[in-house]
């Protein structure tokens, strides 16, 4: 069972440096390919160098056209499927085989989420509280129908941390409009409201991916961000271009709520 991933990346080099080193750290067995798909200003490029040759593994794609990209990047030879955005973090060791993460997602169809878990009870961007309803559970994940379900767990079609069915993603994309990461997402929901999707989401018990909204860079969606920490692209930028870099290890993973929660990031000097 294989299973590619495919990180959208806008303007966030440092940032990006964090989510892959965090792959490497805590769930490296898991993808067979990483690639990023990335857009940036100049004042970014020569950092995007930098990202490419400390994790010469992944490949780096610059975009031209958003979809038509995404559509040459997904590789059928790969069963699973699973999108990333640069601001997320695999911040808890991912503890199962990948037979288990996968088996459900290519045999079943069910999607598997990273960034849910039974602490999950806050939305961020849409500042609500929610619980988890009706779920079975196993050893080790929660299953649980989404259509039954509020906040977060009735958002099966995300983009950051949730692995597909390759040939599933690939129908659901060839028939929907899109030209960036947050309209593709967006527009996406339109087979959620049409019920046009398996409806059962697998997730471990806690969850492993969590994002963190310091920062904006798309211009579609006014996204809550930078409340209680922010930092701004330029800011971060300029501190990579220092060798300066979010050190992994210092981050307090504490209360993760939900899948977005703001960070306050410590910094090391490579």
């Amino acid at each position: 069972m294989k299973n590619q991933a495919i990180i959208f990346s806008k303007n966030r080099p440092c940032q990006l440096h964090l989510l892959l080193e965090s792959i490497n750290t805590n769930a490296s067995f898991l993808f067979d390919k990483i690639t990023v798909l990335y857009k940036s200003e100049d004042f970014y490029k020569t950092n995007y160098v930098k990202v490419k040759n400390r994790f010469f593994n992944t490949i780096f794609v610059e975009e031209f056209s958003f979809k038509q990209n995404l559509l040459n990047l997904i590789d059928n030879d790969y069963g699973a499927t699973t999108l990333l955005v640069d601001d997320s973090i695999i911040y808890e060791p991912v503890d199962a085989s990948k037979k288990n993460i996968l088996e459900d997602v290519i045999n079943n169809n069910f999607i598997f989420s990273l960034r849910l878990g039974k602490n999950c009870t806050y939305s961020h961007p849409a500042n609500l509280h929610y619980l988890l309803k009706e779920h079975k559970e196993t050893e080790q994940f929660i299953l649980l129908d989404y259509t039954k379900q509020a906040g977060d767990f009735n958002y099966p079609l995300s983009t950051d941390g949730h692995i597909y069915k390759t040939e599933l993603l690939k129908t659901l994309l060839d028939i929907t409009n899109f030209n960036n990461p947050n309209t593709l997402e967006a527009n996406l929901q339109y087979f959620v409201i049409t019920n046009q999707i398996p409806k059962i989401i697998k997730s471990f018990k806690k969850s492993k991916l969590v994002s963190v909204p310091v920062n904006i860079v798309n211009t579609v969606f006014k996204n809550r961000c930078g409340l209680d920490y922010q930092l701004t692209t330029e800011d971060l930028n300029n501190k990579y271009t220092a060798n300066q870099i979010i050190d992994f290890a210092n981050l307090q993973f504490i209360d993760i709520d939900g899948p977005h929660k703001e960070l306050n990031y410590a910094f090391k000097q490579l």
